[in-house]
């Protein structure tokens, strides 16, 4: 947890978060409005109650007709709120839950998490469990917080007209209820964070564990995961205990508190002389009622504070994934690429990661439109790092990259709009991932209006369409499939999208002599310029010419093969 959480900055990182929110602000004080309206019926007819009753036992007589009359709408009025309040809450939950999701997208689109060292287990855990905790908050808990203090002030307000000594028991009661939240902020603080690390640890161990899925079984390390997964378990379990027991001790003190209230309020009552006049003994149970409705909404805000600690370690974290630094700068005053086939130059380029040591120094090349280009190098020589360059997934670090046209022009990538950018060029990664679905819309990510011709022509071209149509499920990231048949439509989803400059990284790496070959025969036939990352001569064999790429220096050698 960073040093302005631990410090108190509670408000402030919750406050941050209201910025990708703000398009559903109306919504969130419409659902204050009817929470504060929902929670003053309900005190009102507590109050209502206790005046009719104290009236019948004191003037043995039944409430006027008018009591009746209001109670019923009260009541009535509470429960048309409450399912109201229901109704628009979660409605409001699902847009917070979707807002701070493709807010936290776009963050990492920007920054593209590969090029540091993250774990996914814990980016997931920030998508999926902190932002649910976070939609609770900003669709339910905010709007009763405030409820409850508006309950408070206005409750105080009518005890101040009604019994002024009421009113004081009233402020003291709230301010013993407000220290006991204060008591208890920090251990709670502490036990959140505590909890909070061990599941995040649990979840980077299991996604560890199912991602090596093959390789647990291979070497028999069943029992150790599981074992590890239960010891994880308890651990969390018994930190969650502790939370839960300091929760149920300072909610104890806090009904005593309240039941001070209730004496305290009597009590005032008695030394006022008020039991003595009718008027004022009928009145007194509506007081307390009063006054309990009033420091209860107090303590019912304080134990919701107590329990926001966790929550406010959630809200770092996606704040902190919110603004993380863009890998690529905004383009400013952007156009579309040059008409016609395109082409790739690198200029003087450098490039370095986050923590390591430079990857790129000084190294320019240049392939022309319509060229089919592979890129040569040992492994870590920078190949792959072209290729995000290439695609500007990255920006170098010094030099540029300019796509250039049939005359040569060049157009640095920093000036072309993202979209017209990703409408020309097309990347087919290593380890390039199908998406959970049919084979149709894998195929039809990243594009539209192709037709189901279009799409078994695509498959043709990667000799995929007699083992598999349009209409088949693949499973997770491809499950069903082998590495080839993968390697295949990935290929075939980047055709798909007719792009006139298609970037391979390594997509023969991992194949079999005859899939290689497959896929080499398709990547030079294409109708577009082609640059190939691969160490294999199968591949390279296929294009116009190598590029080599070599490790701090790198110079461009052009219609050599790769040396072995």
């Amino acid at each position: 947890m960073n040093d302005d959480v631990v410090n108190g900055g509670t408000a402030s990182v919750l406050a941050r978060l209201i910025l990708p929110l703000r398009p559903e602000w109306r919504r969130i004080v419409g659902s204050y409005v009817l929470a504060t309206t929902s929670l003053l019926a309900l005190a009102a007819i507590a109050v209502l109650a206790a005046w009719g009753v104290g009236g019948a036992v004191v003037h043995g007589a039944w409430p006027p007709p008018a009591w009746w009359f209001v109670m019923g709408g009260l009541v009535l009025l509470r429960t048309l709120l409450t399912w109201r309040e229901m109704d628009v809450s979660h409605a409001l939950a699902y847009r917070v839950l979707a807002r701070l999701r493709v807010a936290l997208f776009d963050a990492y689109a920007r920054s593209v998490p590969a090029r540091r060292r993250e774990h996914s287990g814990r980016a997931a855990s920030v998508a999926m469990t902190d932002i649910e905790k976070l939609e609770f908050f900003y669709a339910h808990t905010l709007a009763q917080l405030g409820a409850s203090l508006t309950l408070f002030a206005g409750a105080l307000g009518v005890a101040l007209a009604l019994m002024p000594s009421a009113a004081l028991v009233m402020v003291i009661g709230a301010a013993v209820v407000a220290l006991t939240a204060w008591a208890g902020a920090g251990p709670a603080r502490r036990i959140g964070a505590e909890e909070q690390t061990e599941r995040e640890e649990l979840s980077e161990r299991l996604v560890d564990a199912l991602g090596a899925l093959r390789e647990v079984l291979a070497y028999g390390l069943q029992d150790r995961v599981v074992g590890e997964a239960v010891s994880g378990t308890r651990r969390s379990v018994r930190t969650a205990r502790r939370r839960e027991l300091l929760a149920r001790l300072i909610d104890g003190a806090r009904e005593l508190i309240l039941t001070g209230v209730v004496i305290g309020v009597i009590a005032s009552t008695l030394l006022a002389g008020g039991i003595g006049d009718p008027r004022s003994a009928a009145l007194a149970p509506a007081v307390v009622a009063l006054a309990v409705s009033g420091v209860a909404a107090v303590a019912d805000a304080a134990h919701t504070l107590s329990e926001l600690h966790p929550l406010v370690a959630s809200a770092a974290r996606v704040d902190a994934g919110l603004r993380r630094p863009p890998v690529v700068v905004p383009v400013v005053d952007a156009g579309p690429p040059p008409a016609g086939p395109l082409g790739i130059r690198f200029r003087e380029v450098g490039f370095s990661y986050d923590d390591r040591t430079r990857v790129l120094q000084g190294w320019s090349a240049e392939v022309r439109p319509g060229e089919h280009v592979g890129l040569a190098g040992p492994s870590g020589a920078g190949k792959s790092t072209v290729i995000a360059l290439a695609a500007r997934l990255w920006d170098p670090d010094s030099g540029d990259i300019e796509i250039v046209d049939a005359d040569g022009r060049g157009t640095s990538l920093r000036q072309v709009a993202d979209a017209e950018l990703r409408d020309a060029v097309a990347v087919v990664e290593q380890d390039a991932r199908l998406f959970h679905g049919t084979v149709r819309e894998n195929l039809l990510r990243g594009t539209s209006g192709r037709t189901d011709e279009e799409l078994l022509l695509a498959l043709d071209r990667v000799g995929a369409r007699d083992w598999i149509t349009l209409d088949d499920e693949l499973g997770e990231h491809g499950a069903r499939l082998s590495g080839g048949q993968r390697a295949r439509l990935a290929l075939a989803r980047a055709l798909c999208r007719k792009p006139r400059i298609l970037i391979v990284d390594e997509v023969t790496a991992s194949l079999d002599p005859e899939t290689e070959r497959a896929i080499s025969q398709v990547l030079s036939e294409v109708d577009a310029t082609v640059i190939a990352a691969s160490h294999r001569r199968e591949t390279l064999a296929r294009l116009d010419r190598v590029v080599r790429v070599d490790r701090p220096i790198v110079a461009a050698t052009a219609g050599r093969p790769p040396s072995p």
